[in-house]
């Protein structure tokens, strides 16, 4: 549904002011602005890791790494509702040193498949009904995925 051209003419702003056939300088200057832009999203991770750590008493991801189940499933649900990005999600696995390897993995794999944001984007963009299907399948299926290449790479609960 959208024009090529508006893609094109994004990219194209998106691109620094280098002079023309300087191509070390355009792949510094586009990695400092890759750099400066995800590191916003880090911060955040950073931050959201530290209240994690600060608020939740460190006897629940106990309670939590214990019992391997359970520690999956909210750790699941834990990736939908923060909504964080890829580079942010790493900084909190990496925070809860409770957890074992497995519920983390899941974490790491179901926020980016399906979140709040976008569930609130595909609901704007393809309809509720599509949403309220396409969600939940998302969800499971990013939950499979992961747990099964847990228990075949980590061995279980790791």
């Amino acid at each position: 549904w959208g024009k090529l051209d508006w893609i094109a003419e994004r990219a194209l702003r998106r691109m620094p002011d280098v002079q023309h056939g300087s191509r070390w300088k355009t792949f510094a200057e586009t990695a400092r602005a890759d750099l400066v832009e995800a590191g916003g999203f880090l911060v955040l991770g950073a931050m959201i890791a530290a209240t994690m750590n600060v608020l939740v008493p460190a006897k629940w991801f106990g309670v939590l790494g214990e019992q391997i189940v359970l520690g999956v499933l909210v750790m699941a649900v834990l990736a939908v509702v923060l909504a964080l990005c890829s580079e942010a999600d790493a900084f909190v696995a990496a925070s809860l040193t409770a957890m074992p390897l497995l519920p983390k993995l899941v974490f790491l794999v179901v926020g980016p498949a399906i979140d709040v944001k976008l569930f609130a984007l595909q609901t704007g963009t393809f309809g509720k009904s599509f949403a309220m299907r396409f969600a939940p399948v998302t969800f499971v299926v990013a939950l499979f995925c992961a747990v099964v290449s847990g228990v075949l790479i980590l061995g279980g609960g790791a």
